[in-house]
């Protein structure tokens, strides 16, 4: 793959998306409990990311941004990023069959929470497991209806926000696409 002015504008923009992401996460909304639970938009990042992307794209995606989340959880590092990766590659491969749209996101951030608290189990995780992992995924499910939208908007805008430049006035390319 050549490395070209739109690769490396494109890895800036999802970098920059997926560090904006989680800051707000950590410095913002992990203040914003609801019931002791806070919202997950690293997850619903990484299956917008799925869903805008494909599967290929998405379980990169969904890896880094699983991989940030590590950094802060008190969990084996890996942990999120397998999780993340995985729904956020199941959310890619309806990418071909359906028409993106932000309802798609809560069923995949539900699945990713629970592959999360699932894979914590098997690898000796148990407090991710309690008696109030329902109200837990209703919260985050409540939190991901809310913030699918615009994380949509910004995967979309990383990825497919870049324009071809073309040269001359705009007038005279329009007239150039017309034939004349």
């Amino acid at each position: 793959m050549a490395i070209t002015v739109e690769t490396i504008r494109t890895g800036t923009r999802s970098g920059l998306v997926l560090f904006s992401v989680f800051v707000v996460q950590v410095g913002l909304l992990d203040g914003l409990r609801f019931v002791g639970r806070a919202p997950e938009p690293l997850l619903v990042l990484a299956v917008a990311g799925g869903l805008v992307g494909g599967w290929w794209r998405g379980l990169r995606f969904g890896f880094v941004a699983g991989l940030l989340y590590d950094l802060v959880a008190f969990t084996p590092l890996g942990l999120a990023a397998f999780a993340y990766a995985l729904v956020a590659a199941a959310a890619g491969l309806l990418t071909g069959y359906t028409v993106r749209v932000w309802w798609l996101v809560p069923p995949f951030v539900a699945l990713g929470l629970s592959v999360y608290v699932f894979a914590g189990e098997v690898v000796g995780q148990d407090h991710l497991f309690d008696d109030r992992f329902m109200l837990t995924l209703g919260v985050v499910e409540l939190w991901s209806v809310l913030l699918a939208p615009p994380m949509l908007l910004l995967v979309r805008w990383a990825w497919t926000g870049t324009a071809r430049v073309r040269a001359g006035p705009p007038a005279r390319t329009l007239d150039r696409a017309a034939g004349r």
